[in-house]
């Protein structure tokens, strides 16, 4: 283990890893960073009751206001260390020609594997039907899958989910292939379908589905991740399975804010946007080089768990 004196917290290989995203990673969309001053804490949750409960607001000339409160319980967050390195020879770097920089690159790599296990976190997190309450989920089989264009009804399930949310849904999540199949269900095109011609068809994008289905956002997961053991060849498969989440995720995430999720994120082991980078030397390998390491200290959690519906299977 290198001394602590020889341990440096790199800050511009930190602005790198904070820079850098794969801009097929949607983790940081889908599940939000607030940054915390303790790795472990608790945080407050709000009784909704007392905010949408009808209260007597008359009062006479002579009487007092009538009495109002307010209440919360307690929940708890515990951040988890993930962190990797990379050994970079300094024969590497002498021997590197431009424009290859290979500190920052190694720092980039180091931060995709990071960014990559975070994405599939999420996934899981997002789309595992036991973390929905039975209320704020489905799962579609046969006809009602919106791949079946003759039978299905893409705007209903999603009315119907949407309906289910205490807090309308902001935002929608769903995967590559799953955008590319509704992108062309009759339902859809038939908004769009004034005006086309043979050279000009219709197209659903993003900002008509968002106007279609009366979300802000919507988050198209794109990344792929190599499914094969280390020694078998590589394939490759899509981290979001065929499913939709509809949620509201507030955009401006903080501690005591409103949000289906968030990811509690310390600050000891994260730069301001979640990831810290420290290098050290190591005389011991390869004539010499330099250690780079990527690492943060986060956690994922639904906080409001009564402002998200996933819908399982919803494309065959």
């Amino acid at each position: 283990m290198p001394a602590v004196q020889n341990v440096h917290v790199d800050s511009v290989l930190s602005n790198v890893a904070v820079e850098y995203r794969n801009r097929k990673f949607i983790a940081d969309g889908v599940c939000p960073m607030v940054l915390v001053p303790k790795k472990s804490d608790k945080y407050f949750v709000y009784d909704k009751k007392d905010r949408f409960t009808p209260a007597k607001t008359d009062r006479g000339p002579k009487d007092s206001a009538n009495e109002v409160d307010w209440n919360v319980s307690q929940a708890e967050y515990s951040c988890n260390d993930k962190a990797l390195k990379s050994f970079l020879p300094d024969s590497v770097v002498a021997n590197s020609d431009m424009p290859l920089r290979p500190r920052t690159k190694t720092t980039e790599t180091v931060t995709d594997l990071i960014l990559l296990d975070r994405e599939i976190r999420v996934k899981n997190f997002a789309t595992t039907a036991a973390n929905f309450g039975a209320a704020y989920k489905i799962t579609l089989s046969g006809t009602s899958q919106l791949s079946d264009y003759d039978n299905s009804d893409p705007i209903g399930v999603i009315d119907t989910g949407k309906s289910a949310c205490f807090y309308e849904p902001n935002t929608m999540i769903l995967s590559k292939p799953g955008y590319d199949v509704l992108k062309r269900h009759p339902q859809l095109l038939d908004f769009v379908k004034g005006g086309a011609t043979s050279s000009a068809p219709a197209q659903v994008t993003i900002d008509v589905m968002k106007e279609i289905f009366g979300v802000e956002h919507i988050h198209i997961g794109a990344a792929k991740y190599n499914t094969a053991n280390k020694k078998q060849a590589a394939s490759f498969s899509y981290v979001w399975p065929k499913s939709i989440v509809l949620a509201y995720i507030d955009p401006n995430a903080e501690l005591e804010g409103v949000s289906w999720s968030k990811s509690f994120v310390w600050k000891q082991m994260a730069a301001p946007q979640g990831y810290k980078v420290r290098t050290w030397r190591d005389e011991d390998r390869g004539g010499g080089g330099e250690v780079i390491e990527v690492e943060t200290s986060i956690v994922e959690k639904a906080v409001c768990s009564d402002m998200a519906y996933l819908i399982s299977e919803a494309f065959g």
